[in-house]
């Protein structure tokens, strides 16, 4: 096939950048945009790639700029786009006739793009206004929207294109700057990858589906082009399928590294859904971000790391951090094993208060705190980063109970957006709501009882974890009967499964809609995946009672190896330990040693809440 570029130039009747560009009636629809001077456009207007002629095509009903585009069942839809701020606006269009406005997406998003995939049109990535949206929205008819994955670095501005059952996202643009990062979709799955990486950081580019080739013509910072199949990625250098290897993992999954390719280190930026306030990068990962002063594990490192052997750093993120449950203390250890930051130090506690025995620890979703579960001293913590003071305390120290202000064996606390805590009460068989500073709960989910059953949400069989999930809904775990069920924190129940073959589910967490992770405290311990149905598609065991697994955006799983006194880095393709901190079955308190290891966490922007934060469920 020859592609020929014909030698007439094109003349719009206005000048227009940032518009959205469809197919229709073997032309080509440029639709809004903006102008010169700074406001957004409405027309809707045809071209004629043969003529090179226009004609007026229609008006938007609101105009705008930045939006995403999708042809479903011969309708033309913008979606989302900008004004003077960000809109969650669908309109939807025959060409020739008036656009309406057809309803909204679930929030304002702009800089998205949008590719049918099948009957599906799906709009991915982009800006809510105040940070990157990792989602990418699946819908058939731009009236219903649903989560059907959540891209591993979440971009603006990115080239996409689909090919092959799969969509791939080329570059894009994070919030400290353009990336380099080639992800990959399965729609049919909801898994999403970092599959490759382009030569160079490229973000406005454009990527089409020719040949059975992803075609991406690059712009701004990269003007190469490199051609995609299906089932392939670009290698290190780039050019035509240079140093390309066929993607590895386990049938449908969410994908692993490639041959030949580099691990590591990430490119600036592709760590999450932006910078929380009171944390920033160093100057060599893309500058300030923010005016907030550094993070304090961010400053210069001292002496040398103490990983086990074997550990390749560049398997991580960002740095971790640990929850140290018999030190009484928590860390956070760099991925060369270097301890940046530590609490308590002397001087962070109050008189006469104590911090023992924390068994999981969390960053709140702004970055700001560290809220953590002290599950034997019957308390929850939080902690600020800035002051390293605790600010905040819900229960009494070394005192269980099931009134106001107390807890029994609480663990794996967790800070909304709004500030509200939301907490599994293991022995009082209960969830719990808490609205600081009060010192009551605010609302109890499940009967309140030291006889624990599974019936949610009226009984809970003992549960120790409620992880948020991409929709909005919470993962509950229950410890009686080795549950995991979806509901949302107003008590309705999507699904109710048990893992097949865990004998002790721990902390169950979504590593993409429709496949969750859990850890079996059991020894010998394992990390699983499993369906809703409860049916394992992986898993890894030769562990001691592990309690908490998380995936990682490369695909890797992060987990503390609680009572091997560690804390490992996973890759599921290979069964192999890539990373470890602590030494294998030897607990200690110097660097590189850990006791009993029992939460881990990564640092802003990729721990857990602050990914989580735009779609977390509000109680």
């Amino acid at each position: 096939m020859t592609l020929q570029v014909m030698p007439a130039p094109y003349q719009l009747p206005a000048a227009v950048s940032r518009e959205v560009l469809l197919p229709a009636a073997g032309g080509l629809l440029i639709i809004g945009g903006l102008t010169p001077s700074g406001t957004s456009a409405s027309a809707v207007t045809s071209l004629d790639p043969v003529t090179g002629g226009t004609r007026p095509a229609g008006r938007l009903g609101q105009a705008t700029h930045d939006a995403a585009g999708l042809i479903l069942g011969g309708r033309a839809f913008v979606l989302g786009g900008g004004t003077a701020s960000s809109v969650p606006t669908v309109q939807a269009f025959t060409p020739g006739m008036p656009a309406t406005v057809t309803g909204a997406m679930s929030r304002a998003r702009s800089d998205s793009s949008g590719v049918s995939a099948g009957p599906a049109g799906y709009v991915i990535g982009g800006y809510d206004g105040t940070r990157l949206d990792p989602d990418v929205l699946a819908t058939r008819d731009g009236l219903h929207f649903r989560v059907a994955a959540r891209l591993p670095v979440p971009v603006r501005y990115a080239a996409t294109a689909a090919a092959g059952g799969l969509i791939w996202v080329f570059g894009g643009q994070t919030a400290a700057g353009p990336t380099d990062v080639i992800q990959r979709i399965d729609p049919a799955t909801g898994a999403a990858a970092v599959a490759g990486h382009l030569p160079r950081p490229v973000q406005g580019a454009a990527a089409l589906s020719l040949g059975g080739q992803v075609l991406r013509r690059g712009r701004g910072r990269d003007r190469g082009r490199a051609p995609v199949r299906p089932g392939h990625v670009p290698g290190e250098r780039g050019g035509p399928a240079a140093g390309a290897g066929r993607l590895r993992g386990r049938g449908g999954d969410r994908g692993r590294r490639l041959p030949g390719r580099r691990r590591g280190p990430w490119p600036p930026g592709a760590r999450g859904d932006g910078v929380p306030a009171g944390a920033r990068r160093p100057a060599a990962a893309g500058g300030q971000v923010g005016r907030a002063a550094p993070a304090p594990w961010l400053a210069a490192a001292a002496g040398s790391g103490r990983l086990a052997p074997g550990s390749d750093p560049s398997v991580l993120p960002a740095d971790v951090l640990i929850a140290d449950h018999h030190n009484n203390r928590l860390l956070i250890v760099d991925r060369y094993g270097r301890i940046r930051w530590e609490f308590p130090r002397p001087g962070d506690l109050a008189p006469g208060q104590t911090f023992v025995l924390p068994d999981d620890a969390f960053f709140s979703p702004d970055g700001k705190y560290i809220i953590a579960t002290q599950e034997d001293d019957q308390v929850i913590s939080v902690i600020s980063v800035a002051t390293s003071r605790i600010t905040y305390r819900y229960g009494v120290p070394g005192t269980p109970g099931s009134g106001p202000g107390h807890l029994f064996n609480p663990d794996d606390a967790m800070l909304t957006p709004a500030g509200v805590i939301v907490s599994a009460d293991i022995k009082n068989c209960r969830l719990v709501i808490i609205t600081p500073p009060a010192h009551t709960a605010t609302r109890v989910i499940g009967r309140t009882t030291n006889a624990c059953q599974h019936d949610p949400p009226r009984r809970f069989g003992s549960p120790n974890g409620a992880f948020p999930m991409t929709n909005g809904n919470y993962l509950v775990t229950e410890i009686n009967g080795d549950w995991a069920d979806e509901m949302s924190v107003g008590g309705r129940v999507a699904w109710s499964a048990n893992p097949a073959g865990v004998l002790y589910p721990s902390d169950s967490n979504e590593v993409y809609p429709g496949r969750y992770l859990t850890a079996d405290y059991s020894d010998p311990g394992q990390v699983a995946e499993f369906t809703s149905s409860g049916r394992v598609v992986w898993r890894m065991g030769g562990f001691n009672q592990p309690s908490l697994a998380l995936p990682l955006p490369n695909g890797d799983i992060l987990l503390n190896d609680d009572f091997n006194h560690r804390v490992c880095v996973v890759d599921p393709a290979t069964h192999r330990i890539v990373w470890q901190y602590g030494h294998t079955g030897k607990a200690g308190r110097g660097p590189g040693y850990l006791s009993d290891p029992d939460g881990v966490d990564l640092v802003p922007p990729d721990s857990l809440l602050v990914t989580h934060g735009a779609t977390m469920g509000a109680p």
